[in-house]
């Protein structure tokens, strides 16, 4: 019974297995089996080892160069501002103006207090203030009466001996000849007198006309106003703040190195500058390394002289610097589209004798053109493929396009 039951099925049997071996069964063998073994068409690079200077970096702050707060060196009413706040300003230039009536009207009085004295000492139309005291009025004066005076003193003495005159009027002429000689040393004194006088009141005209002169604030350097503060009208005493003024180039930059890094900065060398927003790297020099580690923060102060002549870094910004402290070290730099990071481990993939290899890879810093240095995992030599996604798996065929 088995042996039939066995014979009346076959027919059934064969009709099933025709029936999984139809069209749709075909299509499923063919979309499974031969994808399988389809390569993956990838793009490579193939990367060389190339100069890429070894830097340290270290962060800090921008600071001025020069700093100052402006104000008159008089006491004076605000008659008129010329800068406001971002206002940039050259050396030299007028940023602010005091009332100067009142110095004008002092100046005129000085100036007239020297013409006088210079009218005493007869030299008014002269064009220098030298004085010969021999050649004054005042002495030449005295000096004649000192001669009027000795002539007489001679004759009486003379007309005394022959006893036509007494012996007072001798005495009465050698008193007037004594007299005479000392109103010509007092002429002489006076002169040299008026010579200091002179000398003083020039000098009080000079301060004078400085003090007029000081009426206008001027910006001492080449800057930025950062601040206005005195207002029109306003009456300020001496060095009254009106504005303040920044030099904005060179900027200093004041960074706090490691301990670990410190002994590899040097005087002179290049230093790059990075600040949140903007797209330019300025560079400058380090100049300055302080003599001492900072026991605090375990850090070493150094400062850089940064060029910002278009005024692009702002004093008071925070800032990488990124100190260049071997220019002719070498390295391997991959495209950044290269790496794939996950869970913080980073990967490449590299095409090696056909199929993709991943290698774990430590990198280091961004550089230029958007490529990122390889810092261990990566040979010389070896193809990286480019545009790195997820869907890559190792040990899979690969064919470079």
């Amino acid at each position: 019974m088995t042996i039939a039951l066995r014979m009346r099925y076959l027919p059934i049997l064969a009709l099933s297995l025709a029936a999984c071996s139809g069209p749709y069964s075909e299509q499923t063998a063919s979309a499974v089996g031969p994808a399988e073994d389809q390569p993956a068409e990838v793009r490579v690079e193939r990367v060389e080892e190339g100069l890429i200077p070894e830097i340290v970096s270290a962060n800090g702050e921008l600071y001025a160069e020069e700093e100052a707060t402006l104000g008159p060196k008089v006491p004076g009413r605000v008659a008129k501002l010329y800068v406001d706040l971002g206002d940039t300003v050259r050396a030299g230039q007028k940023l602010a103006e005091l009332e100067k009536s009142d110095y004008e009207f002092r100046l005129r009085q000085a100036e007239a207090l020297v013409s006088q004295t210079r009218a005493r000492l007869g030299i008014l139309d002269k064009a220098d203030d030298a004085v010969t005291p021999e050649e004054t009025a005042i002495v030449k004066q005295a000096a004649a009466e000192l001669k009027e005076a000795r002539f007489i003193f001679q004759t009486t003495n003379t007309l005394a001996q022959e006893g036509v005159l007494s012996k007072i009027d001798m005495e009465k002429a050698g008193v007037a000849r004594d007299a005479a000689e000392a109103a010509y040393q007092g002429a002489l004194e006076q002169v040299m007198q008026l010579r200091a006088e002179l000398s003083e009141r020039r000098a009080q005209l000079e301060l004078i006309k400085q003090n007029l002169a000081d009426c206008e604030i001027r910006a001492p350097f080449d800057g930025a106003v950062t601040e206005r503060i005195a207002s029109l009208g306003e009456y300020l005493p001496v060095n009254g703040p009106v504005v303040r003024v920044v030099r904005q180039h060179p900027l200093r930059l004041r960074l706090e190195v490691p301990e670990r890094s410190a002994v590899r900065v040097r005087t002179g060398q290049r230093i790059e500058v990075r600040v949140e927003g903007l797209s330019e790297t300025p560079a400058g020099r380090v100049v300055r390394i302080s003599p001492a580690i900072d026991a605090a923060s375990r850090s070493l102060l150094v400062e850089g002289e940064i060029p910002n002549p278009s005024g692009v870094l702002r004093p008071g910004a925070f800032a990488e610097g990124l100190i260049t402290v071997n220019p002719d070290a070498r390295g391997i730099a991959v495209a950044r589209d290269s790496v794939l990071s996950f869970a913080g481990v980073e990967r490449v993939f590299v095409v090696a004798g056909g199929k993709l290899e991943d290698r774990v890879v430590k990198t280091g810093r961004l550089l230029d053109g958007d490529r990122v240095e390889v810092v261990e995992g990566l040979e010389s030599g070896a193809q990286v493929v480019r545009q790195v996604s997820d869907r890559l798996t190792p040990g899979e065929p690969a064919r470079v396009l």
